[in-house]
């Protein structure tokens, strides 16, 4: 009786690690991405992209900011959102002084809803001195993403 509960145990324990490490390799995978250009001018151009979660229920993440977008070296994933940035200076030509946000200032960078259009949780960048960002998540976020090359063109 103990070998039986003990096959039994290895044969589940193997099927929940085995469905864990296709959920980790899957999870980022973009199955659609939608470019948003805007319509002011000043304002970045915004990138939604669909993944699915272990269920097969959509995750549309939006980044109103694709340049906090970056190569990632997680495998099986191409961009991640970025933990900090830096933005290059702006001069106005009237003062001649670097305009950045105002340090402590935050901003939503993007967010992960559900099928629904329910915020499932926010990518939030938190402004210091010298326009030095560092971000945060608040709920939960998708933050890796694999986009096949096909959907960049």
């Amino acid at each position: 009786m103990s070998a039986r509960l003990a096959l039994a145990s290895i044969a589940l324990g193997t099927s929940g690690l085995s469905t864990a490490l296709v959920s980790w390799c899957a999870k980022p995978y973009v199955t659609t991405l939608r470019r948003f250009r805007p319509d002011g001018s000043g304002t970045a151009e915004e990138l939604e992209m669909t993944t699915l979660s272990l269920t097969l229920q959509p995750r549309i993440t939006k980044v109103y900011d694709p340049s906090f977008l970056i190569e990632t070296r997680r495998p099986l994933a191409k961009w991640e959102l970025a933990e900090k940035i830096a933005l290059t200076p702006i001069r106005t030509h009237a003062v001649g002084t670097n305009l950045h946000p105002a340090d402590g200032q935050e901003e939503t960078v993007a967010e992960t809803a559900d099928a629904n259009g329910n915020v499932m949780g926010r990518w939030i960048v938190k402004w210091g001195e010298n326009g030095v960002g560092t971000c945060h998540q608040v709920g939960h976020v998708i933050r890796y993403f694999n986009v096949h090359e096909e959907l960049l063109q």
